[in-house]
């Protein structure tokens, strides 16, 4: 169970899981599921195919905000909190992946291949790969690795690393401990302040 947490610390956002489930569990994944719902709403113009699923997320927060926020006098200074840091990161993880796909769509243009092309590429459907660049569905590791190997497209600009602040609260401590036994540690909580981090909406 703590390994699979571990995993999931540094996971792609999965809005098809969200889906599939029929319920938003936490912040994170309503602030996700907004920013999602609002890309869908950008795209559904020219793939009007998404628009069920663009509705179905908008059902989704209105549920969960019901469920979780309708009564003021439930809402704690813990979940303000919690609500705060989610919209953090969904922004950053947001930003990210708008980023990647445009890398990954220009990179189709300038090789004159359709979405259809790269489905084939990657053994998906078209319809999974509509999902893949729309950020409903992640990227596996091996898709990543092959768009990585097909378009050179660096893996830092294709593999997200944003962790959650829980988790550089955690980093934090263990350097800190490990630090005290080892001075030479302390350049890892260097390396963690210089990380490179996307900064709003672009």
């Amino acid at each position: 169970m703590a390994q699979r947490k571990k995993t999931a610390e540094l996971a792609e956002p999965d809005i098809r899981k969200i889906l599939e489930a029929g319920r938003i569990e936490t912040e994170l994944d309503l602030e996700r599921v907004t920013l999602a719902e609002r890309h869908l709403m950008l795209q559904e113009k020219q793939h009007p195919e998404l628009r069920e699923t663009r509705i179905t997320l908008s059902d989704l927060t209105i549920e969960y905000e019901s469920r979780k926020w309708s009564d003021r006098s439930l809402i704690t200074d813990t979940q303000i909190e919690e609500s705060d840091a989610a919209e953090i990161q969904a922004e950053r993880e947001y930003v990210f992946l708008w980023k990647r796909n445009k890398l990954i769509l220009a990179k189709l243009q300038e090789l004159s291949l359709k979405q259809k092309d790269l489905a084939l590429l990657l053994n998906h459907s078209k319809s999974y790969t509509s999902e893949l660049l729309n950020g409903i569905r992640p990227f596996s590791t091996n898709d990543l690795k092959l768009i990585h190997l097909l378009f050179e497209i660096p893996l830092t600009d294709l593999i997200i690393t944003i962790p959650s602040q829980e988790t550089l609260d955690r980093l934090e401590t263990a350097i800190g401990k490990i630090s005290s036994l080892n001075p030479k540690a302390k350049l890892l909580r260097e390396t963690l302040a210089n990380r490179p981090v996307a900064k709003g909406l672009v």
